[in-house]
């Protein structure tokens, strides 16, 4: 006998039990295919059992059966494979033979091929898992497989018969059943509606934990007492609905419910008829409290109501409109009103048809929103009422469902009135501003109550060097700009006084710690809903500056005319009384009295230099103007310039820069030079530096004297160029005023800036 054939009919013997097993997941056709199988078994037992089985026979049954099947030798090596087994991996028969099985498939089941070459017995898998490599695609699929050895005449292992067959489906079937249990138990225990299972004749056989919460019994409790026990047989209800479920296999139905304490509660009882795997009838019952929902519709009714007054009477623009197709589901009182419709003539009509946004971009970019967030918070839009005016409005809209469709709710503001008002604020403030930054006066709005400052405009930056980042928000006493804080204390008890205070004159001083002379006015007003004072600041530096060189100017020419007047009616007996002195000095008689001769010599000299600088202050003093350099004018006088310094212990040094030439007189320029200079050397201590300098600026030519002495105290600002006035014991107080009567003469100009580490004189000639 073929020992082979033995062992595919033990294999096959095995399908019976299948049945068994497997029966309620299998399909007709499969249990078919099973019988006839077994059926096939049979006969081939019995005919085995009569008579050994040629070999051509064995090949044509292997070749044409279903299943698949391959023969191996010893060493897994293909020798034979039927038409089944090469189509189930999308390979021809001729692909096998020479070629090892653990080439084409994975080694998971090498272990289970070399026990059964070792132990020489069959082996029979289920539910085998299996990956073909070369089509990912399909997945995992599942097969039954058996590997039988035939055994040569030495009873050692000759050849192998592998028997496979696709169970895939089956396993899914399985899964699918075992999955649809697991769904089945959780939604019976997790179910909040009461579930039971019973015999149509009342008895109770499973019960979820939401049936024994109802009922308020155990599980084991419901299955004892039955349904008679649950139901109210007094309701006529309860009879008519099983009545009817008899009929019609389901009935649906409220009926009055008892719990194990005996009170009563209505419920919504949903009923069929069934039968499980077995025939048999069975019934399930699935129950709702309707105490809850009649409680929870009532609730639901009144807030229903109350949603309709909230709606329909409220003061803000509410609307439905359908996601959809943006048709207006509801509107209230309020949205059509401002959109100049009623109500009818919205309800039921499409945003687009009735026109109502200005700009479908931003309902686009809405919408956008809404599908990303679900909400869209405090958005302003421009819509067009029935007239064709613009209406401004901010919205909040929401998605919702609404009888399963969505909807857009949408809560709107209007705020066009608002919108008119801010932009005739705005334009009031710009107005305001465009004033403020345009007028030549320097303000300020301060705080009424802690006096920082919360606005200035642009004359105050320029004039005062601070800009608005560094002023706001602090005092003026923060940046230093008074520079008499007792000035301010006088400002401010004035203003609390009266309301008001004008032209209240006092010295402020500039981020350059320049002093400027100021009159300031202020009043209290309001500013952004906060009481605040507003300034006026004046700058009347450059007015006092020229009265003050007015001043100075009329007392230079009232000196020039008294020095035109009196000048030559002086010097003429003078030049007599030295002559005479000079002759009387030089006769024996007076030899002994020489030395007073030369004293009032000198003094008579001394006084007709004094004359002379006099008269340099006559207005009318005729001067040679010629276009000069002024660099070689400086460089001429500058040997006796610096004789002077070395006998003080003092330097000069000189920077002369490429400077035009200039219109001067060079004798009148060389003595303001040398007076300039000489001042400065008398400020400076020994050991002291003195600068001069040419350079040019936008305004032309500067000539430029710095020293390093202590600088000009206040007292002597005020009356530096007053003819006579002199802060040196020997000094005539002519020096500083005829420099400023050459330089008037010249059509130039003097200014200085003077600190406790020097001044520095300018006179700057124009081109």
């Amino acid at each position: 006998m073929f020992n082979a054939v033995e062992e595919v009919n033990r294999a096959r013997g095995a399908s019976s039990s299948l049945i068994e097993k497997y029966g309620a997941y299998l399909t007709d056709n499969m249990i078919k295919d099973i019988q006839e199988l077994e059926a096939e078994n049979t006969s081939l037992k019995e005919e085995i059992g009569n008579r050994e089985i040629p070999k051509a026979a064995l090949k044509v049954l292997l070749k044409y059966t279903t299943s698949s099947v391959a023969i191996m030798d010893s060493n897994y090596n293909y020798v034979w494979v039927n038409t089944p087994y090469a189509q189930k991996d999308s390979r021809s028969v001729a692909d096998y033979p020479d070629h090892n099985h653990f080439e084409f498939y994975p080694s998971d089941t090498k272990e289970v091929f070399e026990q059964v070459v070792g132990t020489k017995e069959a082996y029979i898998a289920y539910n085998w898992p299996f990956t073909n490599a070369d089509h990912p695609e399909l997945g995992v699929t599942y097969c039954d497989w058996t590997l039988v050895p035939v055994l040569d005449s030495s009873d050692e292992v000759e050849l192998l018969v592998y028997f496979r067959n696709d169970v895939t489906e089956h396993v899914r079937v399985q899964e699918k059943l075992v999955e649809s249990q697991e769904r089945y138990h959780a939604i019976f225990n997790n179910s909040l509606d009461a579930i039971l299972l019973a015999n149509p004749n009342g008895t109770i056989l499973s019960a979820n934990p939401a049936a024994c919460h109802m009922f308020d019994r155990t599980e084991e409790e419901l299955c004892a007492v039955g349904r008679n026990e649950l139901f109210d047989i007094d309701d006529p209800r309860v009879l008519q609905a099983f009545k009817r479920r008899g009929e019609v296999r389901s009935s649906t139905s409220e009926m009055t419910l008892l719990r194990k304490d005996g009170t009563k509660f209505d419920g919504e009882v949903i009923s069929m008829l069934f039968k499980d795997k077995n025939g048999q009838i069975l019934s399930s019952m699935i129950v709702r409290n309707m105490s809850e929902r009649k409680k929870t519709e009532e609730a639901l009714r009144l807030s229903e109501d109350k949603f309709y007054k909230a709606f329909h009477h409220n003061q803000t623009m509410m609307a439905f409109i359908r996601l959809k197709d943006d048709v207006f589901i509801d509107v209230n009182n309020s949205y059509a009103k401002v959109l100049g419709y009623y109500r009818e003539e919205m309800i039921g009509k499409n945003v687009l048809e009735l026109g109502i946004w200005v700009d479908l971009g931003e309902k686009q970019n809405l919408r956008k929103q809404l599908a990303e967030n679900g909400c869209v918070r405090n958005s302003e839009f421009r819509f067009r009422s029935k007239s064709g005016e613009i209406i401004y409005v901010v919205a909040t809209t929401n998605l919702l469902d609404i009888a399963g469709e969505k909807c857009i709710l949408a809560s709107l503001i209007d705020i066009t009135e608002l919108k008119k008002t801010v932009d005739d604020l705005r334009k009031s403030k710009e107005l305001f501003h465009k004033t403020c930054n345009s007028n030549p006066l320097i303000m300020a709005i301060f705080s009424a109550e802690d006096y920082t400052i919360m606005e200035v405009n642009d004359f105050f930056v320029k004039k005062l060097g601070y800009t608005r980042k560094e002023s706001i928000g602090i005092t003026a006493v923060d940046i230093n700009i008074w520079l008499d804080i007792n000035d301010r204390k006088r400002y401010l008890e004035e203003l609390d006084k009266n309301g008001f205070i004008e032209n209240y004159e006092t010295r402020f001083r500039n981020k350059l710690g320049d002093i400027l002379n100021v009159l300031l006015s202020g009043f209290y007003t309001t500013w952004n809903n906060e009481q605040c004072i507003f300034t006026i600041v004046n700058d009347i530096t450059e007015l006092r500056h020229y009265q003050h060189e007015m001043a100075r100017l009329d007392g230079l020419n009232l000196v020039g005319e008294m020095a035109a007047g009196i000048g030559h009616e002086i010097r003429n007996p003078m030049t007599t009384v030295r002559g005479f002195i000079q002759l009387l000095g030089g006769k024996e008689k007076y030899v002994k009295d020489k030395e007073y001769m030369n004293l009032m010599i000198e003094e008579l000299d001394r006084a007709n230099s004094i004359i002379t600088e006099f008269l340099s202050l006559a207005k009318d003093k005729t001067v040679e103007l010629k276009r000069l350099s002024l660099n070689q004018e400086v460089r001429t006088i500058l040997p006796l310039l610096q004789a002077d310094a070395m006998k003080q212990d003092k330097n000069i040094e000189v920077h002369l820069g490429e400077i035009p030439n200039v219109v001067i007189d060079r004798n009148e320029i060389k003595q303001l030079i040398i007076n300039l200079v000489r001042n400065g050397l008398e400020a400076m201590p020994p050991g002291g530096l003195l600068s001069i300098k040419t350079f040019k600026d936008n305004d032309g030519v500067v000539l430029a004297v710095q020293d390093h002495g202590r600088g000009i105290t206040p007292e002597v600002l005020e009356k530096i160029g007053t003819p006579f006035f002199t802060t040196k014991d020997t000094g005539t107080g002519l020096g500083l005023a005829v420099c400023y009567r050459i330089a008037q003469r010249h059509n130039a100009r003097i200014d200085f800036k003077t600190s406790p580490d020097g001044t520095t004189f300018y006179v700057r000639f124009s081109n």
